[in-house]
């Protein structure tokens, strides 16, 4: 079933039409693109293995190899205008400012667990804009998947060190009082038994990335870092964005019997839909259920 739901993950992903990335490459100088070229077929090789191989041991090998070689691909000068679309194992995703875009991937393990892998990379031209009176921001920052050591995922930041890994799908970009936030919607292959969906949130700080931030409320109570639904791993919930209506939704999950309140592997969606909006530099909830999911 998670193998199923990564391979429509990867099917749904927008990318950008064929003009628009000609457009885009004619920014890579001839010598570049030849050596894009060459990482992104011997990547592809390797993201076969991390993805395909029956040997546990050679798919994180293979993951390893991977980080490594496109790192390298990474450095070459305008490869963030370069696609990678030949990688069918890499889901990336665009800020909808174009200022980075977010790449992410994940190695299986034997017990249906998920090791998860990102890059974020920075728009060249805009980082120098923003790098104009002081050197803040890299061309790139890899994410290091640490989610089995942050203690409290609801009420904790993180930087890229420490990152609370997925597979992101969606980025929805809000502002208040002069600070953007990055709102990232994905996906995440929990444990044998349950999958999560996520809503994370991305800032910067002085050039520096970090994950997590009290923005949202969903009880009145305490403002969440971040939203996480966990629920068996036969089922899907929906959470989405509707750009229309800027509504945050998502779908409401419940034990199957009463006697399992308390044991996740046992929580399916009931079919309502709660949303948020983002006022006043927070996702707050609203009153009542969403009617029509559209």
């Amino acid at each position: 079933m998670k193998f199923k739901f990564l391979l429509i993950l990867f099917f749904l992903m927008a990318h950008q039409t064929w003009g628009q990335r000609q457009k885009l490459i004619k920014k890579i100088d001839s010598l570049s693109i030849d050596s894009l070229k060459d990482y992104e077929i011997r990547l592809g090789g390797l993201g076969y293995s991390m993805v395909r191989d029956f040997d546990e041991e050679v798919r994180i090998t293979s993951g390893r190899n991977f980080i490594r070689q496109f790192g390298r691909a990474l450095r070459i000068p305008n490869s963030y205008y370069y696609p990678f679309d030949s990688l069918k194992n890499l889901m990336i995703i665009y800020s909808p400012d174009d200022l980075f875009r977010i790449f992410t991937w994940n190695v299986a393990t034997n017990d249906e667990t998920f090791r998860y892998f990102g890059v974020i990379q920075m728009n060249p031209e805009k980082m120098m804009k923003l790098n104009k009176k002081e050197e803040l921001f890299q061309s790139f920052y890899p994410l290091i998947d640490r989610s089995d050591s942050i203690g409290d995922i609801f009420f904790s930041s993180a930087d890229p060190n420490k990152w609370f890994g997925a597979s992101y799908y969606k980025i929805i970009k809000t502002s208040f009082a002069k600070k953007d936030y990055y709102t990232l919607l994905g996906w995440d292959g929990a444990g044998p038994a349950t999958n999560r969906k996520i809503a994370d949130v991305l800032s910067f700080q002085d050039g520096k990335p970090k994950f997590g931030a009290p923005i949202f409320d969903i009880n009145k109570k305490r403002r969440y870092y971040r939203l996480v639904f966990e629920f068996n791993n036969q089922a899907t919930i929906a959470l989405r964005y509707d750009e229309q209506k800027k509504y945050l939704i998502y779908e409401n999950i419940v034990p199957d019997k009463p006697a399992n309140a308390g044991f996740i592997e046992h929580y399916y969606p009931d079919g309502s839909f709660d949303y948020l909006i983002w006022k006043n530099g927070i996702w707050l909830k609203q009153p009542g259920f969403l009617e029509v999911l559209r």
